[in-house]
């Protein structure tokens, strides 16, 4: 049996975005309608950026009843309504996503906001791995059973395992201006934060082989 593996680092090409809008308002329908004119004003943040809004796709909206607290009791005065709604945004041309970001984490009611970038060509660089551990893997094979003065016959068997789900998570972001601001001066880049895209993410692919010796 023989195990090869391979991490590479690729450039990232496609960033996946989750946030979510949140409305409280002492009634339904006002928590209702600040929801609807906070998600307007993202919508139009995602045309003046020319992202098609079929990259958009939102959950069911939640809400929640709140209500005064006291120890031991419940049912108390209703204060107000909370409403919210998740989105979820595939952005491709990440070139728009600093600036995007940037415009988005401050708009009202926007919370929750993290980013996750990969990449679009995972299958090419999984078959190009796997096709270079294969013959890293016989390679040492033939070598161990010449070792042994015995001869390769047939692969009895191959497993592969790759972490490409694990570079999804490599980036978050969390509006945190001390983070991602630090070295900015407020009189010269006024509310801006650096909302960078990484460099690279790390992929990944594992190869065992069982042979059949002579």
């Amino acid at each position: 049996m023989v195990t090869e593996k391979l991490e590479q680092k690729v450039k990232p090409d496609v960033a996946k975005v989750r946030f979510s809008i949140l409305a409280y308002e002492q009634t339904s329908n006002r928590a209702m309608e600040q929801l609807t004119k906070s998600s307007a004003l993202m919508l139009e943040a995602l045309k003046k950026h020319g992202i098609l809004i079929s990259s958009l796709e939102s959950t069911q909206i939640d809400k929640n009843t709140k209500r005064a607290r006291k120890d031991g009791t419940y049912n108390l005065e209703i204060l107000g309504y909370e409403v919210q709604q998740g989105f979820n945004l595939r952005l491709t041309n990440l070139d728009k996503y600093p600036s995007l970001m940037n415009e988005l984490i401050q708009l009202d009611g926007i919370q929750n906001i993290d980013a996750f970038f990969e990449t679009s060509k995972e299958e090419e660089y999984k078959e190009k791995m796997i096709t270079e551990l294969s013959a890293k893997a016989r390679k040492k094979a033939n070598a161990l059973a010449q070792a042994q003065s015995r001869n390769l016959k047939s692969v009895y068997g191959i497993t592969t395992e790759e972490n490409f789900g694990q570079a999804y998570a490599i980036f978050s972001l969390e509006y945190n201006p001390q983070e991602y601001a630090l070295d900015m001066a407020a009189d010269s880049y006024g509310m801006d934060l650096v909302m960078a895209v990484p460099e690279y993410i790390k992929v990944g692919q594992r190869i065992t082989a069982i042979y059949e010796l002579n």
